[in-house]
């Protein structure tokens, strides 16, 4: 049973280093000349603040449209190890532009579900913007995305009023920064 989200939440801040996208891009780089998608995961050390200090790259396949982590339980075994938590994901379009596809929808959903302050960040290095953060609106496109049951990859969403998603770093609850530690990159492809 799918439960439903209690109004408007308050979202907490949650930090982003500048240094994020350019790292992430670089690693991508390779895959994106080719023209396909990759993705990696944000996470952060359980402490109760929101700052993204890691970025996990997973083993995984990627077409022109399409990322798919592959041995998710490596994944959580590394989570787990280490003690950090998802605080959201990042991916390439690299033939495409900067939106969330209803594939990314439903993707988020989960993250957003176990964590209402997590974010989706699109990387579209031949479109304007080159770069989008992401979230679904709440309650209306989390729930509308949750209950949906349509299985074909690709598919539309009907239209609702403030749309299905939003941006979380204009006037949202994100916040790119140029301090703290860095981003550690954990790249489990190896």
């Amino acid at each position: 049973m799918i439960q439903q989200p209690r109004g408007r939440r308050h979202l907490r801040p949650l930090q982003v280093p500048i240094s994020l996208i350019p790292t992430f891009l670089r690693i991508a780089s390779s895959h994106t000349q080719r023209g396909i998608e990759m993705c990696g995961l944000l996470l952060e050390e359980e402490s109760g603040e929101l700052e993204v200090r890691a970025l996990l790259i997973p083993r995984q396949e990627g077409t022109s449209d399409t990322c798919t982590m592959k041995e998710e339980e490596r994944v959580v075994g590394v989570q787990l190890e280490r003690g950090l938590i998802a605080l959201g994901w990042i991916h390439t379009h690299p033939t495409q532009s900067c939106f969330m596809s209803s594939m990314d929808l439903h993707t988020h959903s989960a993250y957003q579900q176990t964590l209402p302050e997590a974010i989706a960040i699109v990387c579209a290095p031949r479109s304007d913007p080159a770069f989008g953060i992401f979230r679904l609106t709440e309650p209306a496109g989390l729930m509308t995305v949750l209950q949906c049951k349509r299985r074909q990859t690709f598919h539309e969403h009907p239209r609702i009023s403030g749309g299905l998603y939003t941006d979380a770093d204009h006037g949202g609850h994100v916040l790119l920064n140029e301090r703290g530690r860095g981003i550690e990159v954990i790249d489990l492809r190896r």
